[in-house]
């Protein structure tokens, strides 16, 4: 009874934060109709949140002759949290107030195939080195959290399994709490930077979504009724690892013929160096556009596996939107073009009047600002057994 009880306060604390964020300005009595609450319950909860410093009040303004209401509004000055993304080469670091606004990015080349202490001492100097160059108040930062590629067990902190980083049985939350202050999350990138697709999305209809990020890796991520699917073991989506031809070639995971290998941006440039000195996928881009056929059968044979991927989500999972990101999509607009035609070419055709695709409009801040946003929706979970909330 204890539990349902929490988890009734929390999901009601929840509902009427979205709502705040979601409208900028409102009245109590608006968010009681919106959130099918009284205005007793709304008013408790909203109290409690402006006592804390979470929601504020804003000046009254007049609605009729004689009437006046006060809104309210998000505090965004109230918190500061930590969004981490680790790539094979890079890193990328954000703090975020609580309207999910960048307060400082900053992207760091740095080679992360470093053992997981390594990578923890650097991040552990990065962050305070952040916070002391730009004067942030160490009371207001709420917890980070760090986006990683693989399979994360994100309830205990483990890397269970990052090909990309070459991983494997990680314990990087708990080690990395060891070092920092704040709440330490660790959770898979894709789904981080789909959480971050479904809380600043304008249409706020439930849509289903599925995420599917072409990169360093190639991995998927699926919004069901508003919530990230997670699977069994928070490893639901890791479509890189499907096998596309058991023939193909060995993948860092051990197996034959991953999808990853025929569209991932290492495996292409491995494949472009046995026939040029290319050494990025944008040379690989320049090489195709002046007619070398070696990058044109390299790009157009990603393109078709990219696109057969897209099919085979909206076919296995049946959305009514899918999002495509990673940098083959938001830094290339050759491969973007490209892919994006080729998708809505290969799409089963019943379902293809169904099924819209988009590009995020997140761009390479998507992780970030998901991992940021992640860390503050686990700090406030926390406060209604803390603190006794609502």
């Amino acid at each position: 009874m204890k539990k349902n009880q929490d988890f009734i306060k929390r999901e009601n604390q929840n509902l009427i934060l979205d709502l705040i964020q979601e409208h900028e300005l409102i009245a109590r009595a608006k968010l009681a109709k919106l959130a099918n609450m009284s205005p007793t319950t709304v008013s408790r909860i909203t109290t409690s949140l402006i006592d804390i410093g979470l929601v504020k009040e804003t000046n009254q303004y007049t609605t009729g002759v004689g009437r006046k209401a006060t809104l309210l509004s998000l505090n965004p000055d109230s918190l500061i949290s930590i969004g981490v993304e680790l790539d094979e080469k890079k890193i990328r670091l954000g703090f975020f107030d609580f309207l999910g606004k960048a307060i400082i990015t900053e992207e760091i080349e740095k080679e992360v195939k470093d053992s997981p202490e390594t990578v923890i001492t650097y991040l552990k100097q990065t962050i305070f080195q952040v916070i002391e160059t730009h004067h942030l108040s160490r009371n207001k930062i709420i917890g980070v959290c760090v986006g990683i590629p693989g399979w994360v067990d994100n309830k205990n902190g483990v890397v269970v399994k990052s090909a990309q980083l070459g991983w494997e049985n990680a314990a990087f939350g708990q080690k990395l709490q060891e070092v920092l202050p704040f709440q330490v999350l660790v959770d898979n990138e894709l789904k981080l930077k789909a959480y971050a697709e479904k809380m600043f999305r304008k249409d706020k209809i439930e849509h289903t979504i599925v995420v599917i990020d072409f990169g360093s890796g190639v991995g998927s991520a699926l919004i069901v009724g508003g919530d990230v699917y997670r699977g069994f073991l928070n490893a639901a989506g890791e479509i890189g690892h499907t096998i596309v031809n058991p023939n193909g070639m060995l993948c860092t995971c051990g197996n034959i013929g991953c999808l990853q290998t025929y569209v991932a941006e290492g495996f292409l440039i491995q494949e472009a160096s046995k026939q040029s000195d290319a050494s990025s996928l944008e040379d690989i881009v320049e090489a195709a556009q002046y007619g070398h056929k070696w990058a044109v059968n390299i790009l157009e044979r990603a393109i078709t596996y990219a696109a057969i991927t897209v099919n085979n989500s909206v076919c296995m999972n049946n959305p009514d939107k899918v999002i495509l990101t990673g940098k083959l999509i938001e830094q290339t607009d050759y491969l973007k073009d490209r892919i994006l035609k080729e998708s809505r070419n290969r799409i089963w055709l019943p379902l293809s009047d169904s099924t819209t695709i988009e590009i995020s409009r997140l761009g390479k801040n998507g992780v970030i600002l998901g991992a940021g946003m992640q860390s503050q929706r686990e700090y406030i979970n926390q406060l209604n057994y803390e603190k006794e909330l609502v």
